[in-house]
């Protein structure tokens, strides 16, 4: 006696564009099918029911056109190699959804057994069973293969098989890393005919031909699959306990408005400009906190004066600086050299830190900010003529208001509003006209 090991629809198998059976609604059934039997074969092998035959084979009749109900027939007599039944099915099985028409399937499959059971003397709960294990894995199959270690064991590969609703396998070669299991790379899905005996031989076919690099033959050819090496990755910590964190002067900028005078803004930020250098940087390693963070307040309510407050691994220094004294002040340049070096003097005291690197000295600071603020005209001049050159592309109401925004400094907004709006509306612009925009962002960087 054999063991009954497959209950299944035929032809197990089909070319993907071309009809496994005669009619369209025979066609999708069978197709659907697939995946149904491959479970329920599955669920059914642990009961080892005794039979002739290790397969109960079903197939569909010729479509009968008008039909509104499903015709189970099974074949009680004895047959040569296999226990047999066939279906006929009802118009617009097609039509109907896959996961309806795998229901169906399922129901088909079952009734059959179950009838054939009673003519066999087979124990009805084995395949009460198969038809519990079908519903618990959601009608559908799926198959993971033995994963294959890469030379260097960093890297495992193994293949994982579907049955898709067209009764077709689909296999993807996965590649997990070794000491978190995680999923880094998938090959391209591969078609193979839809039974777990296929996946089994083309899982046989895996192999590693690198370290990198996995393989696998469904039949036709060998298909490879390149692990993707993600980027290193650094992993720092910035606060209070944490050693890896590296001294340095941040800031942060702070409260300012358009009626500050601009000797006084520009000489302040040139100042603040060199606080980034590495003598800096090496005069600061010498403090109790790793950061030194630096923020103004240009309109500040209350009288002129620092701040300095200790948070985590940092020291906090604030310039308060009322618009009034900077108004007045007869050199302007000279006071944002005075503020910039009160901050300092309050961050060495707090820090009980030695003499700081020396600042730029007034003359120098002043020919600085003299010849920043000349160039940022000139810029903001050379984006007005850039803008008049548009003048025909671009709405007026918008070019207004571009033109105000550089009246106002603000020469960075601008040439992001100008690309964003050419790209928006699909303007045209000269190679002569892309070439100074590029010239105009390198200056303002």
């Amino acid at each position: 006696m054999a063991t009954l090991r497959t209950v299944e629809f035929w032809p197990q198998t089909g070319l993907a564009g071309a009809r496994w059976a005669e009619g369209p609604d025979e066609d999708a059934f069978v197709r659907s099918a697939r995946t149904i039997g491959e479970r329920y074969s599955e669920g059914i092998r642990p009961a080892r029911v005794r039979a002739r035959h290790p397969q109960l084979r079903l197939h569909c009749f010729p479509h009968e056109p008008g039909r509104g109900e499903v015709l189970v027939t099974v074949f009680t007599e004895p047959m040569d190699g296999f226990e047999m039944a066939g279906v006929t099915l009802p118009d617009g099985v097609a039509a109907l959804s896959s996961t309806a028409r795998a229901a169906l399937a399922l129901d088909v499959m079952h009734a059959a057994a179950l009838r054939m059971a009673q003519a066999r003397g087979w124990d009805p709960a084995a395949f009460a069973a198969a038809r519990a294990h079908v519903v618990a894995h959601d009608l559908r199959f799926r198959w993971t293969g033995p994963a294959k270690s890469a030379p260097g064991r960093r890297y495992t590969a193994r293949p994982v098989c579907t049955i898709s609703d067209d009764g077709l396998g689909r296999l993807v070669v996965e590649i997990r890393r070794v000491p978190d299991g995680t999923l880094v790379g998938a090959s391209a899905e591969i078609v193979t005919p839809g039974s777990e005996r296929t996946f089994r031989r083309v899982a046989r076919t895996l192999r590693w031909r690198d370290g990198g690099t996995v393989e696998i033959n469904p039949g036709e050819r060998w298909h490879s699959t390149r692990v993707e090496e993600p980027p290193p990755l650094t992993v720092r910590a910035e606060g209070a306990n944490s050693p890896e964190s590296v001294p340095r002067i941040n800031v942060i900028g702070g409260y300012s408005d358009d009626a500050v005078p601009e000797t006084y803004s520009t000489a302040l930020h040139l100042l603040t400009d060199e606080l980034g250098g590495p003598q800096w940087t090496t005069w600061w390693s010498g403090a109790p906190d790793d950061v030194l963070e630096i923020s103004y307040d240009l309109i500040a309510r209350g009288p002129a004066g620092m701040t300095a407050r200790r948070g985590g691994n940092k020291l906090r220094v604030r310039l308060d600086r009322p618009l009034a004294d900077i108004l007045a002040a007869g050199d302007r340049v000279a006071l944002a050299r005075a503020d910039v070096e009160a901050v300092l003097a309050t961050a060495r005291r707090r820090a009980g830190l030695g003499p700081h690197p020396q600042l730029p000295d007034l003359a120098r600071l002043a020919a600085g900010t003299t010849e920043r603020i000349e160039a940022d005209a000139a810029l903001i001049r050379r984006m007005h003529a850039v803008l008049d050159r548009l003048a025909d592309r671009l709405p007026a109401q918008l070019l207004a208001s571009l033109h105000a925004e550089l009246d106002d400094g603000r020469t960075g907004d601008v040439m992001s509003a100008v690309r964003s709006w050419l790209a928006h509306l699909g303007v045209p612009v000269t190679e002569a006209e892309r070439a100074e925009f590029e010239a105009l962002a390198a200056t303002w960087r």
